[in-house]
């Protein structure tokens, strides 16, 4: 056997066994240890505390008036970088992964209806010792907030709902996917790339402001242990959710000040649902982002943390305009 031919026999299996890790990973069917993750993802202000039997993975930062920051379906606190660098200067700033996604991961008791989101974040503020602050909730996140502010109206301040789930519509297509009976038991196991990369494109109203490395982070942490399951879990209580003939009925009941924040190009929750929530919530403020999608905190951080400080703060907007324009 000649040289080259046994530097064949030696390369051809670890170039198949390459291209096969390759085909998993992309196809989501690689599970990335926590090790690795949380090398990358947290940060060296990142903490853990446990709630209700779970690790969760939090930061805590700033000083002044308490924000506790909720974000959406799919996503981590990691979408709130842009809001703390532009607040914590202000403001104390609180994020968490809630339970099912980022670092902190399925819950111990998958069980993901409302009420124990409800329960969940109220332990988590307890356990910080918070007796009030304002809370801020984005998609899915909103839909926390605002439930959570009718149970516990004497701990919220006031309240700012970006895109937030409230009233009936179509679930976005990955959840689709997710949901129908013949995928449901393989998207527990093996989630593409491609279906995500695609979701975040979706959830962005200005495609160009996509990157490769955001792309990689909403890949990666759905590639923690437990969350592809959980997310099937989570998407089967949305898309019932969705539906259900009660669940907007509460929104009138509000008390708490209330900020609706929007962007116009929103592929996931369209604009045309703040109608609605005009309709039920007259005294709310509404602000609505041009170029903005599904994630305007994420998209335009700067603008919108203005917007959002007027707020907190009893001002005005300083455009003093219903529909913002960001050049």
């Amino acid at each position: 056997m000649t040289a080259l031919n046994r530097l064949k026999q030696l390369l051809f299996p670890l170039l198949a066994i390459g291209l096969l890790f390759s085909a998993c990973t992309s196809m989501g069917a690689k599970t990335i240890p926590m090790a690795e993750l949380e090398k990358k993802y947290f940060y060296n202000n990142s903490k853990w505390i446990e709630v209700d039997g779970l690790k969760v993975h939090y930061i805590d930062e700033g000083s002044g008036p308490v924000l506790v920051l909720l974000h959406g379906v799919c996503a981590s606190l990691h979408t709130w970088d842009g809001w703390a660098k532009e607040l914590k200067g202000q403001y104390r700033i609180i994020r968490f992964d809630n339970m099912g996604f980022g670092l902190t991961g399925p819950s111990k008791n998958p069980r993901y209806e409302i009420d124990n989101y409800i329960r969940f974040l109220d332990k988590f503020t307890t356990a910080l010792k918070l007796k009030h602050f304002t809370l801020v909730g984005n998609s899915l996140g909103g839909y926390i907030s605002w439930n959570y502010a009718l149970a516990f109206p004497e701990k919220v301040d006031k309240m700012l709902l970006i895109d937030s789930v409230g009233y009936k519509q179509e679930v976005p297509g990955l959840m689709k996917l997710a949901c129908f009976p013949l995928m449901r038991p393989i998207v527990r196991h093996m989630m593409p790339r491609y279906f995500l990369d695609k979701a975040v494109k979706e959830v962005y109203g200005d495609k160009t402001r996509v990157t490769p490395e955001l792309q990689a982070r909403y890949f990666e942490l759905a590639m923690r242990e437990g969350n592809k399951d959980a997310w099937v879990d989570i998407f089967m209580v949305m898309k019932a959710q969705s539906q259900s003939k009660t669940l907007s009925v509460k929104i009138k009941d509000l008390t708490v000040p209330t900020m609706v924040m929007w962007g116009s190009k929103d592929e996931w929750v369209p604009v045309s649902q703040v109608e609605n929530w005009k309709k039920d919530l007259p005294s709310a403020r509404y602000t609505i982002f041009e170029t903005t999608g599904h994630v305007g905190m994420e998209e335009l951080p700067v603008e919108t943390a203005r917007e959002a400080r007027l707020f907190f703060e009893g001002k005005e907007s300083g455009t003093l305009k219903e529909i913002i324009t960001e050049k």
